[in-house]
């Protein structure tokens, strides 16, 4: 052994110093990427952002128009808009309380109470006078009358008033009169306020009687007797036509009858006024129908009250004690649409990436979307204010060309199929909220359905070339297109022409167009924001043109054949098992980059009988062999691949035991040397953590096993594999990976195929001797269209 050889593979592996203290890190360890795995930060942006995004005017802080002032522009209704009227709808209102008539009391039961009264009162009176027989007796009485404690209720009946009753005997005849007077007053009706009820006199009043329960309007309201004055002049009229008393005989009877007469026609103000409030509320709510294209205010006028209402309106701006609700529903509509992305994506996978990382991102998409949203819903407002003339003043038209379908195309590209599909739903659902014209249902049905046309073209052509982004769009274009038909045929012929028809297809066309190139432009963005290796990525990343392939092509050729050997390998295994066949094929290709640095000590770039290792210490070969992984994953991190491709780099090995050298040292070792331990003689790792990875493990283990067959039968071929698997398994490298059995046997079988078919058998040509020592040897005749062919 050559000490110079040993002096300079150290210099080698010295040459780069920065490995001496290197450690295994994950890409992405930089803030942002930390931050991506904090679930309640994004939940928290998600709440402030996507409410401020949803409530109405929250996108931009537009001057609000203040009553008073002066109009700085034209302010032109830009859409259609139903106002409501507070000021009609009050006067409506009060239309109707006046409408209502004042309802009265009529109190029947004054009469039967005061004629019954009056008629005990008689009675009493006669039989206490039936044994006076002279004035002075006939005064006791009415003294003992009139002492008598009366009811609250009972008549009111002076000494003079008693005195001439018992005067005239309590006589029928002047009972009778009496009774009839005041039967006759009570019965007409006597109100207190009289004046009150004339102000009805030209539409009546609602007249109740208390007794029957039985309304009618009642317009005579003259005939009713005002109490007092009406009421009094009416007892006199009619007392003066009795004769045999005196004037101031009369006038006691008067003050008699006037005195208990108790008014018995009431204003019930409180039933007049609950069917006031009644009649009041059963009016309609009043709107101000403003049409597209009518001028509010022009430049220079003075903007009233509501004026100023209907700029705020078709701004979409209220005043902040009317918008707190709306604000605190829509906090709670984002919150629940959070807690829909989290449960929804239960069991989503994207490689090497948590679930909570996976939620933060879907948030982050989403949010992104609702934002977008509301711009795309302010341009489609702002063109179709431009316009004047019909179709293209429409502004459901512009928003048929709002690319709805980008957010599951992004997701079904970035996140897989789960995602997009929750996010396309609640994407759907959430910008409903921004629709500023008509019922926002169109806008779900229109979204939903060309998210969903995204998703399932991404599944049927697979995104592996960019023309696979054109033909996603014509996919979402032909349901755009459908969904506009529909939507047309369900508003119905009145509602759009067939230039409008016409002009939506186009819109709807380009919408769909539009999605796939905001989706082409921002794949590669988001890439690298969120560290996700797509498909394209990983075909681009294929190209053997590539400078760094290039240069393992140059500087370690074996080592490049071998690889394109084990990314065909690797293809078809994956393929075999329903795995990713693009990144193994495009990790294989990568896997062993770190043997460009010293080449010539890997067999496969060594000449026949030039082996290096057989001037080195079994544990130095050791450690070059094992350095290639460390270098390898440097040099993908120095030239940005992706992670994905990292880890075939760092995994292909796993912790596999370097058995040759390992078995050397155990031959070399000096029996009182020290203890030679596997550890020194294993790989890094770690262990492969997926299927991908750990097909790839296996698939370079067997090509390299292979070419140590001398004979590759079949047979010989299919023992080989097993063997591989079989140590594979029973080292534990295979652990973390989730492969079945059936996956390995599937995986086999594949690599057999494959194998067989490379290691096949040609028949000689003739007059040639290819394994002759000498080399071939060509007799002199003729060359055969057969060995053209060959």
């Amino acid at each position: 052994m050559a000490p110079a050889d040993n002096s300079t593979a150290r210099i080698d592996l010295l040459r780069s110093s920065r490995l001496a203290g290197w450690r295994r890190r994950l890409p992405g360890s930089g803030l942002w990427f930390q931050a991506l795995e904090v679930p309640w930060l994004w939940v928290g942006l998600f709440l402030v952002f996507g409410t401020w995004t949803l409530a109405p005017g929250g996108f931009l802080f537009s001057p609000r128009v203040a009553a008073g002032a002066v109009a700085d522009r034209d302010y032109v209704a830009w859409r259609d808009l139903l106002l409501a009227d507070d000021a009609a709808t009050s006067l409506k209102q009060q239309e109707a309380r006046q409408k209502v008539l004042p309802v009265y009391d009529f109190d029947p039961g004054v009469i039967v109470q005061r004629d019954g009264q009056f008629e005990q009162l008689f009675a009493t009176g006669r039989r206490l006078v039936a044994g006076a027989r002279d004035e002075a007796s006939r005064a006791a009485v009415a003294r003992q009358l009139v002492s008598t404690n009366p009811a609250p209720d009972s008549l009111k009946i002076s000494d003079k008033q008693m005195a001439l009753l018992a005067g005239k005997g309590f006589s029928p005849e002047i009972e009778d009169r009496l009774r009839g007077v005041l039967a006759h007053s009570l019965r007409r009706g006597v109100v207190a306020n009289k004046a009150l009820l004339l102000e009805n006199r030209m539409s009546g009043v609602l007249l109740r009687n208390l007794a029957t329960g039985a309304e009618q309007t009642h317009v005579a309201l003259f005939d009713h007797l005002g109490y007092p004055e009406e009421t009094r002049d009416f007892l006199e009229a009619q007392l003066s036509a009795w004769s045999g008393y005196t004037a101031a005989d009369r006038r006691l009877l008067v003050d008699l009858l006037l005195d208990n007469l108790r008014p018995n026609l009431h204003l019930n103000r409180s039933e007049t006024l609950a069917r006031q409030e009644s009649a009041a509320a059963g009016a309609d709510q009043v709107f101000a129908h403003i049409r597209k294209g009518q001028v509010i205010a022009r430049k220079g006028d003075l903007i009233d009250d509501s004026k100023a209402r209907v700029i705020a309106q078709l701004r979409g701006q209220r005043h902040p004690r009317v918008q707190v609700p709306a604000l605190l529903a829509t906090f709670l509509l984002v919150g629940l649409a959070a807690l829909v992305v989290w449960l929804g994506l239960a069991g989503a996978r994207v490689a090497d990436h948590s679930r909570e990382r996976i939620f933060g991102e879907s948030l982050l998409l989403l949010l992104l979307s609702l934002l977008a949203a509301k711009f795309w819903f302010l341009v489609a407002g702002s063109l179709s204010r431009t316009f004047e003339a019909p179709p293209f003043n429409s502004w459901r038209s512009y928003a048929y060309a709002i690319p709805f379908a980008a957010l599951a195309l992004l997701a079904a590209l970035l996140l897989r199929r789960q995602a997009a599909l929750v996010l396309a739903i609640l994407f759907a659902l959430l910008a409903s909220r921004l629709v500023l014209d008509g019922e926002p249902v169109w806008e779900v049905l229109y979204g939903f359905a060309g998210s969903l046309a995204a998703i399932f073209a991404v599944d049927r052509y697979q995104f592996r070339q960019r023309l696979v982004m054109p033909r996603v769009g014509v996919v979402v274009a032909v349901v755009n297109v459908l969904m506009v038909l529909i939507l047309s045929a369900l508003a119905g012929p009145a509602e759009h022409s067939v230039i409008q028809i016409a002009f939506d297809l186009v819109c709807a066309a380009a919408g769909a167009l539009l999605a796939a190139a905001v989706a082409s432009f921002t794949v590669p963005i988001l890439e690298s924001m969120l560290g996700i290796t797509t498909d394209i990525r990983l075909v681009e990343l294929s190209n053997t043109n590539l400078p760094l392939l290039r240069r393992l092509a140059f500087q370690a050729p074996g080592t490049f054949q071998h690889s394109l050997m084990v990314a065909n390998l690797a293809k078809e295994g994956c393929e075999a098992i329903g795995a990713d066949p693009v990144l193994a094929y495009t990790g294989a290709l990568y896997h062993d980059i770190g043997k460009v640095y010293r080449s010539e000590y890997f067999i496969e770039n060594q000449r026949p009988g030039q082996n290096r290792h057989d001037r080195l210490l079994p544990s130095m070969s050791a450690l070059i062999l094992i350095s290639h992984v460390k270098e390898g994953l440097e040099l993908a991190r120095r030239h940005h691949l992706p992670r994905v491709i990292q880890d075939a780099v760092e995994q292909h090995h796993g912790t596999r035991l370097i058995s040759f050298f390992y078995n050397r040292a155990l031959e070399q070792r000096d029996p009182d040397a020290t203890l030679i331990t596997e550890e020194k003689y294993r790989y890094p790792g770690p262990r492969p953590r997926n299927k991908v990875m750990g097909v790839l493990m296996l698939a370079d283990a067997v090509e390299a096993a292979s070419r140590t067959l001398v004979d590759p039968t079949p047979a010989k071929i299919r023992a080989l594999i097993r063997t591989i698997v079989e140590d594979c398994l029973a080292d534990g490298q295979l652990d973390r990976t989730d492969l079945t059995l059936s996956d390995l046997k599937s995986a086999s079988d594949a690599f057999g195929r494959i194998l067989s078919t490379i290691f096949h058998q040609r028949v000689d040509y003739p007059g040639f001797d290819f394994n002759a020592a000498a080399g071939p040897r060509r007799e002199k005749r003729p060359l055969t269209g057969a060995f053209k062919a060959s």
